[in-house]
């Protein structure tokens, strides 16, 4: 009788710990479950969106010796065409593949909410860098500028990756734009935030934890920066792009009133640097 009386109240209790579960913590992990769901879907597309922009990348060597070697002979001439073509084409897969990949991660983001702030960086950073390789630069950068600014405003402190794939989209944008025959004050902009951002990452990699290695990794792409501001342009045309460089897709300004915006911190400006080397291939 005593077991009965207990357990009566603990039949009445059961549905509103169901609920509680259900619209409370049960929520959290279904989001959760959720987005990672999408994120595994992302990591699969992500590899092979890789292999289709490596694809892209060794078409694009073969089109640059191609259209080198071509001079004046008629069949070169062709073969050189072809190699552009499939080039292109190849840059067009990848930059599909790519927008496929953020397109999954936004899903994961939706499915998130607002309440994951450490989980969201992440998955925003990615889609991001998906976007950037799409050849929607523009659309990246906005992405990790809001990433880098809201990240130093919430924990007081530097995301170290976030800004280094700001530092990449920069100079991606750059060379893009500088490519696509803009005049030097609308793409020195964008090289000279790829200038400063790299030289904060490089002065700052012991406050960071950084390794050597990685220091001396974005001392390396801050030369790259600056042979792209002090190359011809006929020789720039002549050299590679960046293997995960898009091959194409800035073809005006960036639009909105951001676009001078977001310089690192002023205690580790950017200006100056050391000489800069010749761009190899691959980066």
């Amino acid at each position: 009788m005593k077991l009965s009386r207990f357990m009566w109240p603990m039949w009445w209790i059961a549905p509103v710990i169901v609920l509680f579960l259900h619209f409370g913590p049960g929520q959290r992990l279904l989001r959760i479950e959720r987005a990672a769901e999408f994120q595994r879907r992302a990591n699969k597309l992500e590899h092979e969106a890789q292999s289709a922009q490596d694809r892209a990348y060794e078409l694009h060597l073969l089109a640059i010796e191609a259209r080198r070697t071509a001079g004046n002979d008629p069949q070169m001439a062709l073969a050189a065409a072809a190699a552009t073509e499939a080039e292109e084409s190849a840059y067009e897969t990848a930059s599909i593949a790519w927008k496929a990949v953020a397109d999954e991660l936004s899903k994961a983001i939706d499915a998130l909410g607002v309440d994951e702030d450490r989980e969201l960086e992440s998955v925003r950073i990615s889609r991001a860098r998906a976007l950037v390789r799409s050849g929607d630069v523009w659309g990246g950068i906005s992405e990790l500028e809001t990433i880098v600014q809201r990240h130093a405003t919430s924990h007081g402190e530097d995301h170290t990756q976030a800004r280094s794939e700001l530092a990449t989209a920069y100079y991606y944008a750059a060379r893009l734009l500088r490519l696509s025959g803009m005049p030097a004050q609308e793409w020195m902009i964008e090289s000279g935030l790829a200038r400063q951002n790299f030289k904060y990452l490089a002065e700052g990699a012991a406050e960071s934890n950084l390794s050597a290695e990685e220091s001396l990794v974005h001392q390396r792409n801050l030369e790259l920066v600056l042979n792209l501001e002090q190359s011809d342009r006929s020789e720039l045309m002549g050299k590679p792009l960046p293997r995960n460089s898009p091959g194409q897709g800035q073809q005006g300004n960036r639009p909105g009133p951001g676009r001078k915006s977001k310089r690192p911190p002023e205690q580790r400006d950017g200006r100056g640097a050391g000489g800069a080397q010749d761009i190899p291939p691959g980066w």
